[in-house]
């Protein structure tokens, strides 16, 4: 009798083992075809910022407060279909889910033609539009420490949010922290 009730252990333990790597089996399938970014349209987005006139004999990138600074991104296509054809900006505001609160934009770059990527490939946009960067004061009072520059594809007429960069302050301003993110674009597309 306790032979039987060691046998009856052991299969329930080889049951439960088995049971358990099943679904841990089927839930790496499921998310390995769930999350696929190769499925879709995927771009994910770079915003790169520098001086608009360095401080000489600076190899950091560091930027004076109450200066201008040149705006570029570097956008890349993450996933096996080629994005449609849009547009591309770059604005400073409030972060995500805050971003279309009233008050929430300070800037905006012009929108550039943002062309078909094909996957796997990346396109550089440099903007024309300067950027004044704020004094200590204004930095403080209109809560730039809370917003972010946030790169974004406008692809039939809906926004993408592709990228983001903050900017920190200790006596020159740096870039912080950056998000690079691959975004979905129309997972649903179908090409002629």
């Amino acid at each position: 009798m306790q032979e039987k009730a060691k046998t009856s252990s052991h299969l329930l333990k080889i049951g439960l083992v088995f049971i358990a790597l099943c679904l841990l089996l089927a839930r790496i399938g499921y998310s390995q075809t769930a999350n696929d970014p190769t499925q879709a349209i995927v771009l994910q987005g770079s915003i790169h910022i520098e001086p608009a006139k360095p401080v000489p004999g600076d190899q950091t990138g560091k930027i004076q407060p109450g200066t201008a600074v040149k705006l570029s991104a570097t956008i890349e296509n993450k996933g096996n279909q080629e994005n449609p054809p849009g547009q591309f900006f770059i604005r400073y505001a409030f972060a995500h889910p805050l971003n279309n609160e009233e008050k929430s934009q300070i800037f905006e770059t012009e929108k550039k033609s943002l062309p078909s990527i094909q996957p796997g490939k990346k396109v550089e946009i440099a903007f024309d539009t300067p950027h004044k960067i704020p004094s200590l004061l204004d930095f403080v009072r209109d809560d730039w420490s809370i917003r972010e520059y946030q790169a974004v594809a406008l692809i039939d007429k809906e926004e993408y949010l592709i990228g983001t960069l903050a900017l920190t302050f200790s006596a020159y301003y740096y870039p912080g922290i950056k998000k690079e993110f691959p975004v979905t674009i129309h997972p649903n597309i179908d090409k002629k």
